[in-house]
């Protein structure tokens, strides 16, 4: 059975941090397995990888990660994803007071 196992680099306007998102985080964002984007790579030799990635791209999320103690005393600097959220509502309620939200729900990011 393939699973995901997917690193992004997330940025705002107070940072940057990469994070892992696993099976069910990725299939959230998505909708579809890893054997899914797997037969449409093999059916389409130009692409070096799953164009559905690209929705991810811009794309507005809350995090909850976790982090052990190795991303703070040996410096790993990828953080685990338990848990993410898409809602706009909550996205706007608990967005940072530097990031300009309406900018956001212009298309403006």
């Amino acid at each position: 059975m393939r699973r995901y196992r997917l690193q992004i680099h997330v940025t705002d306007e107070t940072g940057f941090i990469s994070l892992l998102l696993w099976n069910k985080e990725v299939l959230q964002l998505i909708g579809k397995t890893a054997k899914e984007l797997k037969v449409g790579l093999i059916g389409d030799a130009d692409m070096g990888y799953p164009i559905e990635l690209d929705y991810l791209i811009e794309k507005r999320l809350m995090f909850k990660v976790q982090i052990k103690d190795s991303n703070i005393n040996k410096h790993d600097n990828v953080g685990k994803v338990v848990k993410l959220i898409d809602d706009e509502a909550l996205l706007k309620e608990y967005c940072h007071p530097s990031i300009n939200y309406t900018q956001f729900e212009r298309g403006n990011p």
